[in-house]
């Protein structure tokens, strides 16, 4: 495909029509193969919103934003019914998730999203099939739900992540809860495969900022040490060691940290000055400039060129900055445009990833960030969302309004 010739088009969000929930017999889990990306881009909006996007979410080939209001919009890959409106049909356009109405902050998985609720209530919806919606009633083959489900026993919840098919909770005590899949010891224990409601991870208290991978978990404590635990084999728990731990380990040589993300395979810690420290997979070079040539990192390298960073997104292979000002930068893979060296979708794309940041042209305003596999998406503060990158199943969005 040719990067350089993708047209340009206008990415933002309106309101449309929800849907009544169905349940029907679901399809088989998605294949990891997916088609060729298309590379996009969105020209300037003219107008703001009335109803702006104050936060986004995004993992795998689907995207949603908290408006302002409170209400959910989704877009993209909809298989399970992970984009709420009560369908399994794919959409570029932005559906309004059914009966949400009070959501301050979305967490999106591979095939379910979750939302926290104004009071510290979680809502999820989509595939349930290894109880990733937490309702108590997934964990086996065929459960699924087209509208959001409540969490069981959630009600306190100030912070929510979710992986590829588990999801966790920072609660308001510091202590942190997950559900769904625990192949990988990401939910701190080997006994089951799937836990369909949610369990308190042991030995971590004080948490201030979580994150959730792939398949592993990272939070940062009150001490400004990160914890993390499950799966390890490309040095995504930062602890020097590789295979999977059950129990939070600290990353090595990282005292300083405010926040944490984490991408598939790799995690980013937010330290207290703005720089940024990452470490696992490097493939893409998704760890920044400080591992150049390395295929992956089991301690924290320090990523060059980039400080004032006030807020972390990571995706499949690359990873995204907003700094204080607005501006966004990114590094890592590129096979799809997802850097957007040259703006947002701009059709500037190579196979080789990029070790040092890259400035977003055009989204110099942004207020949330969000990666997926193969694309990226930002809040902005006029209210509108740019998206660029692969276009797989919708992920971008409508292509006009």
């Amino acid at each position: 495909m040719n990067c350089a010739r993708a047209p340009r088009i206008a990415i933002t969000l309106a309101w449309l029509l929800t849907a009544c929930p169905t349940t029907t017999t679901p399809p088989p889990r998605p294949p990891t193969v997916v088609t060729p990306p298309t590379v996009v881009t969105p020209p300037t909006v003219q107008a703001a919103p009335v109803d702006p996007i104050v936060h986004v979410g995004s993992r795998g080939w689907h995207t949603c934003g908290v408006r302002q209001s409170g209400t959910v919009l989704c877009w993209g890959k909809n298989t399970y019914g992970q984009l709420g409106d009560g369908s399994r049909e794919n959409n570029p356009r932005a559906v309004r998730v059914v009966g949400l109405r009070d959501a301050v902050e979305v967490a999106v998985g591979l095939d379910f999203s979750c939302a926290r609720r104004k009071g510290g209530a979680v809502v999820c919806w989509g595939n349930d099939q290894d109880g990733q919606l937490g309702g108590g009633k997934g964990g086996r083959p065929g459960v699924f739900s087209l509208a959001p489900q409540p969490v069981f026993g959630l009600r306190d919840a100030a912070q929510i992540s979710a992986g590829d098919y588990h999801a966790c909770a920072r609660i308001k005590d510091g202590t942190v809860r997950c559900w769904g899949n625990a192949e990988n010891g990401q939910l701190g224990t080997d006994t089951q495969r799937a836990f369909a409601s949610p369990r308190t991870i042991p030995e971590v208290a004080g948490v201030v900022s979580l994150a959730s991978g792939a398949a592993h978990v990272c939070v940062v404590d009150a001490r400004g040490k990160v914890l993390c635990w499950g799966r390890n084999t490309e040095g995504q728990l930062g602890d020097g060691q590789t295979g999977s731990r059950l129990r939070a380990v600290e990353v090595k040589g990282v005292v300083d940290a405010v926040a944490v993300a984490s991408g598939t395979n790799f995690s980013c810690a937010q330290r207290r000055a703005g720089q940024i420290a990452c470490w696992g997979d490097n493939a893409a070079g998704q760890l920044g400039g400080g591992a150049r040539g390395q295929a992956k990192r089991h301690e924290p390298v320090a990523m060059a060129g980039l400080a004032q960073v006030v807020e972390l997104a990571l995706g499949g292979n690359h990873a995204c900055a907003r700094q204080n000002s607005g501006r966004v930068q990114c590094w890592g893979g590129n096979d799809a445009g997802q850097l957007a060296p040259g703006g947002p979708g701009v059709g500037s794309s190579t196979s080789v990833g990029r070790t040092a940041p890259v400035a977003v042209r055009g989204v110099e305003d942004a207020v949330s960030i969000a990666l997926g596999a193969r694309h990226s998406c930002a809040a902005r503060k006029r209210g509108d969302v740019a998206c660029w990158g692969g276009n797989e199943f919708g992920a971008l969005g409508p292509r006009a309004l």
